[in-house]
């Protein structure tokens, strides 16, 4: 089932149409098998096994913690992470395991979503920030039909607020959900009319770059750039709207990326769900560990600049399982340190009064929206390329 198809509208209008009308346990009870229902649809059932069985292993490592307040967080993640790596058959696994070993059999989709929302509620439920961890809510929650595949990542706080009325996802107004209507139909018209003509544009994964001229590749990325903020937030456009009829509006996730001013900038408007998440689960407990330590105690801009290249290198490896997509986080990890060491030094040369001063500045705008752009469009070609085409091109260029 296409996530933008005429069964996933009727699905989704099913749905809302009978879990509006419905409340308590029974309401709860309705989304779940909704959920489970839209997994069979993409995987059959042993997919549907595999999806949930990886959610209920995550809400037991969650609930261990309440049980035993002193666990360790290692002891809880890494298992979930290495049987995670496996499920999504990454590419390096076939360099250190025997074929035999890797199976299909645990396939499943949306893996990646749903791993960072268990990290989410295993690491908040520790923290006692969590608040209630109902289990039909939990499965909801990392099932949620609207998100399941591409995200927006949300916070179980914010899903549970919107899915027991403690707060509402949109006014209960007539304007509000034609609002969310229009809402679902400008996402199409992104993802099925302009996104698809765009794409005639874009460079294919099976590009060899070297064979085309510098004006070619780049245009070819520019247009895969269009097309991936098309495709990704139309899709966006569609859950917010469905989600929010439903009752539990995901949060925004794109804000007109190619305007970014800098690369920081880029990352808020770009995946903002992700970019959240990775600061608050990745780079601030590597930044504080760094901190931490005598290496790096008496460094912060160093500790810094660490932090985000690790951050961005979990963001490349969440992406796709290919080694394109580590250089893709690998790129931006370099983006983000470069630009965090640009900005400390101009604060330093002219105070941060007069940085931001000049910043404001016509030229500093439109300079820094023109480096932006551009940086995250090269990387893009990491992100676009299949490995044997990635290969041969740095095989060219370095002459490996």
């Amino acid at each position: 089932m296409s996530l933008l198809s005429a069964e996933f509208l009727s699905f989704s209008l099913v749905t809302v149409v009978l879990i509006v009308s419905l409340g308590g346990f029974t309401r709860q009870l309705a989304f779940l098998i909704f959920n489970l229902g839209f997994v069979w649809m993409l995987l059959g059932t042993q997919g549907t096994v595999s999806t949930a069985g990886f959610c209920l292993l995550g809400y037991a490592l969650a609930r261990a913690h309440l049980r035993w307040p002193d666990l360790r967080l290692a002891y809880t993640l890494s298992p979930l992470i290495v049987l995670f790596a496996y499920m999504r058959q990454y590419e390096f696994l076939q360099w250190i395991l025997p074929d035999q070993i890797l199976t299909s059999l645990l396939r499943t989709v949306g893996l990646s979503f749903i791993l960072f929302r268990i990290i989410h509620v295993i690491v908040d439920t520790r923290s006692r920030t969590l608040g209630t961890l109902g289990f039909f809510t939990y499965m909801n929650y990392c099932l949620s039909f609207t998100t399941l595949l591409m995200g927006p990542i949300q916070r179980y706080q914010d899903f549970s607020d919107q899915w027991h009325g403690t707060r509402q996802a949109i006014d209960l107004t007539f304007e509000a959900h034609f609002d969310a209507v229009l809402r679902i139909l400008f996402g199409l018209v992104k993802a099925y009319i302009l996104a698809p003509w765009v794409e005639s544009f874009a460079l294919a994964p099976d590009t060899n770059v070297l064979d085309l001229s510098p004006g070619g590749w780049i245009a070819g990325l520019y247009g895969f750039y269009f097309f991936l903020y098309l495709n990704f937030s139309g899709y966006c456009d569609v859950v917010i709207g469905v989600g929010s009829l439903l009752g539990v509006r995901p949060p925004e996730n794109f804000n007109l990326p190619f305007l970014a001013r800098n690369i920081s900038d880029f990352w808020l408007r770009q995946h903002r769900s992700l970019t959240l998440w990775l600061t608050d689960y990745v780079f601030s407990p590597a930044y504080k560990a760094m901190l931490s330590g005598r290496a790096l105690a008496g460094s912060p801009l160093l500790a810094a600049t660490l932090a985000l290249l690790l951050t961005m290198l979990v963001s490349g490896l969440w992406h796709g399982t290919t080694i394109g997509f580590l250089f893709f986080g690998l790129a931006h990890g370099v983006f983000l340190a470069t630009y965090r060491v640009w900005d400390h030094l101009l604060v330093g040369r002219l105070g941060r009064k007069r940085a931001a001063a000049l910043r404001s500045t016509w030229p500093a705008r439109a300079a820094g929206i023109f480096l932006t752009f551009n940086a995250a469009a090269f990387a893009f070609l990491f992100f676009r390329l299949d490995t044997p085409h990635l290969l041969l091109l740095l095989k060219g260029v370095f002459g490996a």
